[in-house]
């Protein structure tokens, strides 16, 4: 995201309330966009379906969106880190000749994976095919979304991103109550699928509207699947890191049955749905300022390697790095401290006000104190990653998922006064174990960036 982090520094760089106000909205949607777009058009769904379907349809609804978005977020996560090292490895080199070729490639893969993935599952359910289709192509549209998130990163037009979400949103909302009205949950369901699908289509045409000119055919991205095997697990065990506890909290024994595979755990579900809505300032913070400050510092180390600079210059380089690191991350920790503490301790009154019961609140102050700790995590990770520590992430996330998934269970063992600490715990750990990684990666960067270089007659000359 750093190459739209950049354009929008522009709105920052004067003392100009408008622009600081513009700024950070584009920051929140580019950022959160699918997430956030899609959490607020939900939540305006539901609201308005809960006056027309009854419980059992309200709940397929909701369970249906939130299936969806989870499968489509693991299967994404195993090509979304080596598909973004191939498109950085070319716009490093100012290479965009087969962005779109690359894009319709993977988006074939995906239209028939999502169509198995979700042909299968619903296969399970019985529904008429009308609706198993409308189910397919809203996972097929979501998919869709995750892929142009990658590859709009390089985009110059971020305001047409931002207006594609809108027009999908409303048009989810707008579609789900007009077609609900007559068709009831069919109704529903399509209405916001045509609405995701509308995001998808006009992210597409920014997509090939950016890169227009270039139709280059290349397979080339595949090798990078071989070439950079940690970086599937990656983005793999992030996203099921994210979701296990979830899983386990609908599938262990508390949660609710809908109907056929969908399960649910309302109290739990809900608590960490408001905790995450906790942590969207950092995500506008760190595309801003974070990413950016910290890549001009990395950008000028690594022309420094290429210049031939000698080993004092390059260490102060790295003390710059480290001094950018630490100035942005404490602008983050500021900023997300201050409304983690004031969500922490009014959360008793904001569920009060939302109607929920008292119950959610241990759990909801956990998900908060979890969330912070996840942004943080997810932060330091990113980082290690600029600095090809592709294993060291994965093992990260591979703990963040082993964890979350063991002690999410034995905190649901535990009683529901502890529903929501293993998350918290397993955040924790993955966040101490990253910032020592870091650290001692910060620490010898000139040895390991030396000493990752591959060795060959060609670098070397014969007499090796």
């Amino acid at each position: 995201m750093a190459g739209i982090g950049f354009r929008l520094t522009k709105y920052f760089e004067h003392d100009n309330l408008l622009g600081n106000i513009k700024g950070t909205i584009y920051s929140i949607i580019i950022s959160t966009g699918p997430w956030l777009i899609s959490v607020l058009s939900v939540a305006f769904v539901s609201y308005f379906a809960q006056r027309q379907l009854d419980n059992h349809d309200l709940y397929v609804l909701k369970a249906m969106i939130c299936y969806t978005y989870a499968g489509s977020l693991i299967i994404f996560g195993a090509v979304e880190m080596p598909v973004t090292r191939f498109l950085a490895d070319k716009l490093y080199i100012s290479d965009l000749t087969t962005f779109r070729n690359v894009f319709l490639t993977i988006l074939c893969g995906f239209v028939m994976v999502g169509s198995l993935v979700s042909g299968i599952f619903y296969s399970f359910f019985d529904y008429d095919i009308l609706l198993k289709l409308i189910a397919m192509g809203f996972f097929i549209s979501v998919l869709t979304i995750w892929l142009n998130m990658i590859f709009l990163s390089a985009a110059k037009n971020y305001h047409q991103i931002v207006i594609s979400f809108f027009i999908g949103g409303v048009l989810s909302i707008a579609g789900a109550l007009i077609l609900g009205n007559y068709y009831d949950l069919v109704g529903y369901i399509l209405g916001y699928t045509l609405g995701q699908l509308a995001i998808a289509l006009l992210l597409t045409r920014n997509l090939f509207a950016e890169f227009r000119d270039f139709d280059y055919v290349s397979l080339e991205f595949i090798s990078y699947f071989k070439k950079y095997k940690t970086m599937v697990f990656v983005g793999l065990f992030y996203y099921l890191g994210i979701w296990v506890d979830k899983f386990i909290f609908w599938f262990g024994g508390v949660g609710e049955k809908v109907e056929s595979l969908f399960y649910t755990n309302q109290y739990y579900d809900t608590a960490m749905f408001l905790a995450y809505l906790t942590i969207v300032p950092s995500f506008a913070v760190f595309l801003v300022q974070v990413e950016t400050n910290f890549y001009v510092k990395y950008a000028y180390y690594f022309r420094s390697i290429e210049s031939k600079n000698n080993l004092k210059f390059l260490d102060n380089s790295v003390n710059e790095i480290i001094a950018a690191l630490k100035s942005t991350t404490i602008s983050l920790l500021k900023i997300q401290t201050f409304v983690s503490v004031i969500v922490w301790y009014f959360a008793e009154q904001i569920l009060s006000f939302l109607h929920l019961p008292s119950m959610m609140e241990p759990m909801f102050k956990y998900g908060v104190i979890g969330a912070y700790l996840q942004i943080l995590f997810l932060v330091l990770n990113i980082v290690l990653l600029y600095f090809k520590q592709a294993k060291q992430a994965m093992i990260n996330y591979g703990i963040f998922f082993v964890l979350n998934a063991g002690l999410s269970f034995l905190s649901l063992k535990a009683g529901i006064q502890f529903y929501g600490m293993g998350y918290l715990i397993s955040c924790l750990v993955t966040l101490i174990i990253s910032f020592v990684a870091l650290n001692h990666t910060l620490g010898n960067l000139n040895y390991l960036t030396f000493m990752g270089q591959p060795l060959s007659r060609k670098n070397f000359g014969e007499e090796l």
